[in-house]
């Protein structure tokens, strides 16, 4: 899982700039070499890189220095932003900005590796994001990796009964369970039930189609879904467990072993992620900043 080879710089689609890129022996991920994100990148730049990330969902590029002010600024370049409903993970200057550090850097509450679950950022809202990009302020020497999962590849190898069983279908994704679960173990802040009250119920299908590559991948995940729509709560349960099993299996999985500078681009519509233990007497504190998508079709 993760383990790279190199591919030949990859040609934008205006033709007029080029990647250094190299692809990771999992086809999800690749990181890009030779940018620095701090600076203002001219829009053939983006556009390969946009191109890039249609073909990789997970992309990565490290060594970068990045201000809250720089990591919006290179986010804003591939749509609009959107802020996460957990006020108290955001930057206090900088609210478009979410904060996850165990130390509560700069101002935020601290967040004890809250997304340490199977998720894809934001389900719960009628519009969820299309991409997310994390910046790795302050890393542990070792383990907190992100684990990341292919979901295009994960639909397109289901059985064909099981394709049949789901196209079309929709589940339900809620927040208040999992955030209730979060805040008892102590890893979000406490709310009122009023608050969380706020949290409604959204329904997007199980096979959802890339509104940019047309091609189809599972949208569930254990984080977010709360069930099945239409079916009853037992054949709810193992349609989900039956579909987060295969997802994760190990065919589909890029681990990325984090750096410092780290930075990690990743489609939301097409992938979801895990974050897993390490030392808490370390810290590890990033910087995300979320794209916001369209209605999931």
């Amino acid at each position: 899982m993760g383990n790279a080879k190199m591919k030949s710089m990859e040609q934008a689609r205006t033709g007029e700039a080029t990647l250094d890129l190299v692809a990771f022996s999992n086809p999800l991920a690749a990181e890009i070499f030779g940018l620095d994100l701090s600076l203002q990148l001219n829009e053939n730049i983006i556009c390969a890189i946009r191109d890039a990330w249609l073909q990789y969902p997970v992309l990565v590029i490290r060594g970068q220095t990045l201000t809250p002010e720089r990591q919006l600024a290179f986010a804003g370049r591939f749509g609009a932003l959107q802020r996460h409903t957990v006020t108290e993970l955001l930057h206090p200057e900088y609210p478009d900005i979410l904060v996850l550090s165990n130390t509560g850097r700069g101002g935020a509450a601290p967040s004890d590796n809250g997304g340490a679950y199977w998720h894809s950022d934001i389900t719960y809202e009628d519009i969820p994001p299309m991409g997310s990009i994390l910046h790795g302020l302050k890393v542990p020497p070792t383990d907190g990796d992100t684990l990341f999962a292919d979901m295009t590849a994960a639909y397109e190898t289901l059985d064909q009964a099981t394709k049949s069983q789901i196209d079309g279908v929709n589940a339900i994704h809620s927040y208040r369970h999992r955030y209730q679960t979060m805040m008892d173990a102590g890893v979000r802040p406490q709310k009122t039930n009023e608050e969380m009250a706020r949290w409604i119920e959204v329904s997007h299908p199980i096979a959802r189609t890339h509104p940019e590559t047309q091609k189809k991948a599972i949208y569930v995940n254990e984080g977010f879904t709360a069930r099945v729509d239409g079916l009853v709560a037992e054949e709810s349960s193992a349609l989900l467990a039956k579909l987060y099993a295969h997802s994760i299996s190990d065919q589909f999985i890029y681990r990325h072993h984090w750096q410092t500078g780290d930075v990690i681009m990743w489609d939301n519509r097409c992938t979801m992620h895990c974050a897993t233990p390490y030392d808490p007497s370390y810290e590890r504190s990033m910087h995300r900043a979320t794209i916001r998508g369209s209605r999931p079709i």
